[in-house]
């Protein structure tokens, strides 16, 4: 058994799939034409050809069958007797010479150099890209191959399992995988998911791109904050010529990630660098430990300079200690102001502010109505922020079927 034909291994890929019956619903994807085609990894004009061949020898027979996902019937195969007995032949006479099918049939199975080898360099760079991607693309968002090489699914999406991805990586050089991740940082620019393209520009080796891309989506990161962000900022080694503008950035997201000692840290390095702008993350650090009484001394310690920011963080520390009315007083001043101006810019982070004097306390009514007024001014970004403090006003009013929309609106 020196070889395996195509046609032996569509016969061995199809004999793994038990058909119990022949009903309507019984029919994965992996059986169709193009699901043999991406699982063993050949053209889909050359399953055309072999499948015909299997067909003329009375292996397989085709029927139209409802396959999971799709919503019409489409072509799908099944082996007939004869091809079954094709199939325990195969893997009768693989026992008897000690050979592993599964590599031939499954990419999991595979030797991860076997498998980068088994493919042209351009079919390796697609595998590559696709195996670095952290997000479901589909196949036609990425690069074509002459042979389907990563495999899909119905909807046409990229289905490599984690197992595939690691031994792709694992078999390829530095430079490889590098090269790969550029490629997907730059599949992410064209598809604006700015903190995938962060991830990947950091593991590319792009340091500046990276820190220009924090600069320039600074507003888009800072409204999804999550704790995958700051496990990829907390990697960034920023660059003497733009720490003044990403560190802020990055203080913002480690406080949100309860990361209080490394926040501390790259606060001591912006103070450093402008005082002013250390000493209003301080006053967020001591917020984020709750001693907002510590907060307002540092606030009032910058003196009256009429910055937005002081004013919010101040709003915020009088409101947190109880100081409700002398907070709102200065909130309303700001938003009277921003409207007389003309603007909306801020108006949001205004209300947001209002939201949290009030919740603090335990105005739930309040609350809800600031941020249903912010929901009004903000930015397409800044919504799903919104929805989740949202979320959290009506569940603490007793509105659980409110809270949860606004939580399914905030994911």
């Amino acid at each position: 058994m020196d070889r395996l034909t195509i046609a032996d291994r569509i016969v061995l890929h199809m004999s793994s799939y038990e058909l119990l019956n022949d009903d309507e619903y019984d029919r994965t994807w992996d059986l169709t034409q193009d699901g043999i085609a991406a699982s063993l990894r050949i053209s889909r004009a050359h399953s055309s050809i072999e499948l015909k061949k299997l067909r003329t020898a009375d292996k397989i027979m085709e029927d139209q069958k409802h396959v999971k996902g799709a919503r019409s019937r489409r072509k799908s195969y099944r082996l007939t007797p004869l091809g079954m007995d094709h199939a325990k032949r195969l893997k009768a006479l693989a026992e008897k010479e000690g050979l592993d099918l599964m590599p031939m049939l499954d990419m999991k199975r595979c030797d991860p150099e076997t498998l980068l080898n088994s493919v042209s360099a351009e079919e390796r760079f697609v595998l590559g890209l696709a195996s670095v991607l952290r997000c479901p693309v589909l196949r036609t968002s990425l690069p074509a191959t002459a042979k389907p090489v990563i495999p899909t699914d119905v909807a046409g999406m990229v289905i490599l399992s984690d197992v595939v991805k690691e031994k792709v990586i694992s078999a390829a050089s530095p430079e490889m995988i590098k090269e790969w991740h550029s490629a997907a940082a730059d599949h992410w620019l064209d598809n604006n998911d700015a903190q995938e393209r962060l991830y990947h520009l950091m593991n590319a080796g792009r340091v500046k791109d990276a820190c220009r891309l924090v600069i320039n989506d600074k507003e888009t990161l800072l409204d999804n904050m999550n704790d995958d962000l700051w496990c990829i900022l907390s990697k960034l080694d920023v660059p003497e010529k733009y720490a003044v503008d990403v560190l802020p950035v990055m203080i913002t997201v480690a406080l949100d990630a309860g990361d209080l000692r490394t926040a501390g840290s790259m606060i001591s390095v912006i103070t450093e660098k402008d005082r002013e702008l250390g000493l209003l993350y301080s006053a967020d650090l001591e917020m984020k430990r709750g001693d907002p009484s510590k907060a307002l001394a540092i606030i009032r310690s910058i003196g009256r300079t009429g910055r937005f920011d002081v004013n919010l963080r101040l709003a915020g520390a009088l409101g947190r200690l109880g100081n409700d009315k002398e907070a709102l007083d200065m909130l309303f001043s700001m938003k009277d102001t921003a409207v007389s101006s003309g603007t909306v810019d801020g108006l949001d982070r205004i209300y947001m502010q209002m939201a949290d004097v009030s919740s603090a306390s335990n105005d739930d009514d309040s609350s809800i109505a600031y941020l249903t007024k912010a929901l009004g001014v903000t930015t397409d970004s800044r919504k799903k922020k919104i929805y989740g403090l949202l979320a959290s006003s009506y569940s603490s009013a007793g509105m659980p079927v409110k809270a949860a929309e606004c939580a399914a609106r905030s994911r």
